[in-house]
């Protein structure tokens, strides 16, 4: 019986590995920085409801960072152009979500809106930038010489 040989990684395929791994560790330490700088401005400013405000804008930024990743794995075979059009559907499923998230907290007494509301936008923000930043500076070819 014959053992399967198993396909090296083409050049392609291991930037695209390099650009889902940074993207990983950027959004690990936004995700961090943005949940533990939101949870306590949040508590400082006005107690557990300012903390409960900061929460949910780091468990945000954790969602929208996690929708990213999903997006670069499932992509990573299929060529920049489609990746690039589902990033931008990602960015739309993200604006949808943050309008939801919005339209649900705006009466919430068990958390301070304005540290929520802040703290959101920086994960917005920041999670856009570390994307953009992260997919420029990935270096992927457009062209694979060695794909089958």
């Amino acid at each position: 019986m014959t053992e399967p040989t198993r396909r090296s990684e083409t050049a392609v395929e291991a930037a695209w590995t390099r650009v889902w791994r940074t993207m990983l560790v950027r959004g690990i330490i936004l995700v961090l920085a943005v949940a533990i700088l939101g949870m306590g401005i949040g508590w400082l400013v006005s107690g557990q409801q300012g903390l409960n405000g900061g929460a949910v804008g780091g468990g945000l930024a954790a969602v929208f960072i996690i929708i990213t990743l999903v997006i670069m794995y499932a992509g990573r075979n299929m060529g920049l152009t489609a990746i690039a059009g589902f990033l931008g559907m990602g960015f739309l499923f993200k604006a949808f979500i943050f309008m939801i998230v919005i339209w649900r907290l705006k009466d919430a007494t068990w958390l301070d809106g304005t540290v929520a509301f802040f703290t959101i936008v920086v994960a917005v923000i920041g999670s856009s930038l570390v994307e953009a930043l992260t997919v420029v500076k990935g270096r992927v070819p457009y062209v694979d010489p060695e794909a089958k």
